[in-house]
Parts: C-alpha cells; sequence; structure tokens
C-alpha cells in the first residue's frame, strides 16, 4: 500500500468506501466549487496568522514532489536545536503528517493544530492523534498536543490582538487515551485498501462529519424528487425511509409521521395542485401601507476581523437593495460598500436616508434583517433612534408562504425566495446571475478585500449589485401576484 496521509486517513475515518474511491477513482470526485475554495482560503490565512504564537519558527513549504526533501529537513532541523517548526513533515508506519505548529517546549514537543473554527469538533481529536502516533513513532517526546482555534469572544480593538484571537485547548490526554482507536482505525484502512471496492450504503456518515465530495456518484440511484427532499424532514427519518426501500413520495406510508406542512408538500406533489387560501393573504396584504419599501441586505463574514469592534465571523451588512412601490411608481435605490473599508456607518447613513419616505418596509424572512438594523443601531448610538423606526415599520413577506397560504407544489415544502420566485414569476430566474445565491455574494465581497485588479473588481461589484436588485424585485414581483390572488 502506498503513504496514507492525514487527511486520507480522516477521509476513511468518515466512509472506507469514500477512502476507497479516493484512492482509486478520483476522477469520480466533485471538486469543490467557490465557497468551500473560499473555506480552504480562511483555513490557510487562519494558519499562517497562527504562527505568530510562536514567532521566529522556520517553516517546511509543502510540494508533492519534494515529501522526501521536507522530510530530510524537518529531521535536519530538529537535530540541529530549532525550537519551533511550522508544517514540519513526518512519516511512520507509511503514514504522512505535517504539524501546523511543532515547537519545542520547557518538558519537550507540542503539537498545536490550527483550525479555522471557533469550537472545538470531535473530529478534531482523531485528527491530533494520529499526528501524535507518527511523531512518537519517529522517536519525538510529546509533551502537549493542543488544539488552536479561533476565539469568537474577542473583539477588536486598535492593532489586532493574536493571543486574544486565538484558544488553545490542550488534548493530550485525550489524544493519549486515544492511540489504542488510532492503530486499530490504520490497520483496517490498510486492509481495506487492498481489497476491491467496499459496498458500503449511503447514510448520514455521508454528511458528518464533512459533506463527502463523492456524493454525486454514490446518490446517483436517488430518483430527482425523492424522501431526500421533504422539507424539514430531518435526516434520521429520510435514511429510515431509505432503509426500508421508500424513495418515492406516493410510497411513504400513511402511519409515517409527517407535520402538516410536510403532508401538505406531499399531496400538493402527488395531486399536482397547488393550496391558496385568499383571505390569509388578503389580511396579510390589508396591513402594508405605501409607499412601501422592499430592502434586502448581504453581509459577508471574516475569521480575521478588519475593523474596530468587529468579531470574527461577525456578519457585517456590506450592501443593500431597496425597491419603493408607490402606485405604479417603481423606485430602486442601493449600496455597495468600498472594498477594505468599514461599511456599516455608511450603509446605516444612507438606509436611513433612502427609507425615510416608507411607511411600510418588506423583508423576506424578518430575523436576519432584524438583527443587522439592532446590531446597527447599538454600534451607532445616534443612529439608533432613525434605526429602530425603520424596524418598527418592518413586515416580513414570508409569512403567507410559512403559513401556507399561498402554496405550489413547485415550492417543493420550502418558502425561500429561491423557490418561491420561480414557482410564482418563472420568467425571473437567479440562474442567468455570475453570482445567484446569498453564500456566494459573500465570498465575493470577501475576495473583494484583498484584489487589485480594478477590471475584476468591478466586474464582481457589478454582480454584486445584481444580485441583490433581483432579490428585491423578485419580492415585487411576488407583491403582484399576491395581489392578483385576492
Amino acid at each position: 500500500m502506498s503513504r496514507l496521509s492525514k487527511s486520507q486517513f480522516m477521509r476513511g475515518l468518515q466512509c472506507h468506501k469514500s477512502l476507497w474511491l479516493y484512492r482509486n477513482k478520483y476522477d469520480l470526485r466533485t471538486h469543490p466549487n467557490e465557497a468551500q475554495e473560499a473555506i480552504f482560503d480562511i483555513g490557510t490565512d487562519v494558519g499562517i496568522l497562527a504562527q505568530q504564537l510562536f514567532p521566529e519558527g522556520n517553516e517546511i513549504i509543502y510540494s508533492s514532489d519534494k515529501v522526501e526533501e521536507n522530510i530530510a529537513k524537518t529531521k535536519q532541523l530538529i537535530e540541529s536545536g530549532t525550537k519551533t517548526i511550522y508544517e514540519a513533515t513526518f512519516i511512520h508506519d507509511n503514514i504522512l503528517v505535517m504539524v501546523d505548529i511543532l515547537h519545542k517546549g520547557k518538558d519537550g514537543w507540542e503539537i498545536y493544530e490550527v483550525k479555522s473554527s471557533s469550537a472545538e469538533k470531535p473530529a478534531y481529536k482523531n485528527d491530533i492523534s494520529v499526528q501524535y502516533f507518527v511523531l512518537q513513532g519517529n522517536g519525538l517526546d510529546i509533551s502537549v498536543a493542543a488544539l488552536v482555534h479561533i476565539n469568537t469572544e474577542y473583539e477588536r480593538r486598535g492593532e489586532l490582538d493574536i493571543k486574544q484571537l486565538f484558544t488553545i485547548k490542550d488534548l493530550t490526554d485525550s489524544v493519549i487515551e486515544n492511540q489504542p482507536f488510532v492503530k486499530e482505525q490504520l490497520l483496517l484502512q490498510k486492509e481495506m485498501l487492498d481489497k476491491s471496492e467496499p459496498q458500503i450504503d449511503i447514510g448520514l456518515h455521508c454528511l458528518k462529519p464533512y459533506p463527502c465530495d463523492f456524493t454525486e456518484h454514490c446518490w446517483k440511484h436517488i430518483p430527482n424528487y425523492s424522501v431526500f427532499d421533504i422539507n424539514n424532514l430531518t435526516w434520521k427519518k429520510r435514511f429510515e425511509l431509505y432503509q426500508k426501500g421508500i424513495l418515492k413520495l406516493k410510497d411513504i406510508p400513511s402511519d409515517f409521521h409527517l407535520s402538516d406542512n410536510q403532508q401538505l408538500q406531499v399531496d400538493c406533489e402527488l395531486n399536482m395542485k397547488d393550496f391558496i387560501n385568499p383571505d390569509g393573504i388578503k389580511k396579510f396584504l390589508e396591513q402594508l401601507e405605501e409607499p412601501i419599501g422592499l430592502i434586502d441586505f448581504e453581509t459577508f463574514q471574516q475569521a480575521i476581523p478588519s475593523f474596530e469592534g468587529q468579531k470574527p465571523y461577525q456578519q457585517i451588512p456590506s450592501q443593500y437593495s431597496l425597491h419603493i412601490l408607490n402606485g405604479d411608481k417603481l423606485d430602486h435605490f442601493e449600496f455597495l460598500g468600498e472594498p477594505g473599508k468599514d461599511p456599516r456607518e455608511e450603509l446605516a447613513n444612507r438606509m436611513i436616508e433612502d427609507t425615510k419616505s416608507c411607511k411600510t418596509i418588506l423583508v423576506y424572512n424578518i430575523g436576519f434583517e432584524k438583527t443587522v438594523i439592532k446590531k446597527l443601531a447599538l454600534l451607532f448610538p445616534d443612529k439608533a433612534e432613525h434605526l429602530h423606526s425603520i424596524i418598527d415599520r418592518l413586515v416580513d413577506m414570508i409569512i403567507p408562504f410559512r403559513s401556507k397560504d399561498y402554496y405550489t407544489k413547485e415550492m417543493r415544502g420550502s418558502y425561500s425566495i429561491k423557490l418561491v420566485l420561480p414557482a410564482l414569476v418563472p420568467e425571473l430566474s437567479y440562474d442567468s446571475l455570475d453570482i445567484g445565491d446569498g453564500g456566494a455574494a459573500m465570498d465575493a465581497y470577501s475576495r473583494l478585500q484583498t484584489m487589485t485588479n480594478l477590471e475584476d473588481i468591478e466586474k464582481i461589484k457589478s454582480d454584486l449589485l445584481k444580485y441583490c436588485e433581483l432579490d428585491t424585485y423578485a419580492m415585487v414581483k411576488i407583491l403582484e401576484k399576491m395581489k392578483e390572488v385576492v
């Protein structure tokens, strides 16, 4: 068997079939999308920053064709008395690992595994445990095996405080206790890889602790619309049906418990019908008073805070789109923050000005917008009265859809605007946009912070504005459809 890397070992812990496919049928893998690549980039940036916790170390630059050279260089640095090594590279029992930070403390060598997450996760113990196994096999005396992760309670004030940004958790005892498990699993994985493809069915292991990149291959027998598409049905219940051989909605037993909304989804699909309650829609519309503002925010977040008073992974509003409907007149206003600058104060000022004529302000899913505005009010007390005035005028457009007063089978049990829009207004679609969802918008704006090519910057800014504008224009068209019903 060829070398097994730490990441491959972790993959094998989740699913032997995933590891076997990775090693033998790599082309079946779904490659990371932009959002996943953005997560990887964040991890890289956080890892580099965490090196400042143990400054003046020597870094081993990874290259797939220089593994032997890196192993030799690591050994040479240790023998020469180097105290701190970044990406120290070791192999033992044909298992290859790279340690984020290896530091020589007063009681022995210390392993620090850096994660960009905000908390400890169960999988991290196994990640550090296999490093401990390999380093011990190389004769190193390990005194500390620790996890380094982001401290979300840290709030930037002035210069970035590296020690406050990170939390270090000592997992040495649990890592030592975990060594028999690591050895057993390594043996099982090696034996498995010497055999033919494991016959493992789909299950919760496809999703946890990480979404598997062979799902498209392993799930190809699942119909386009199946029990896995029942909105808000737990994964446990979905697999309960699947394990009984039930995939199609029509085969769900009558005694299988579904919520009222889930049953409505199934009934509407099987009977090819929609459910519309004009009285409920009319009651919703009667509370709206023109001029009506229809607003949508986009936010971004950073693991490493850039702005004063910002916390890691805090949602920072970066843009909004606002349509104002008054009789037959429709006006549009928008704001997009400048890359590299804190957008919040200018956004708040512009929003207060743009919405001052609105008697009702419609949003889609009020919790998010209300939270964004409340945080702006706390950040800028001098604007709090005006911002709370906006909150007082908010009305949630999601209500008729969440209550199923307006439901079509095309919504597939969801009241997300991404499904409500094509169901009610099929001529409008996000498909033609280069940025087509909130996650992509968040990643795009985050990329702007470090871009230098002016043409690329302008292209992304234009794409962001188009996406956010469609969100509020979609609300305008959905409102028209609701008025048609009554």
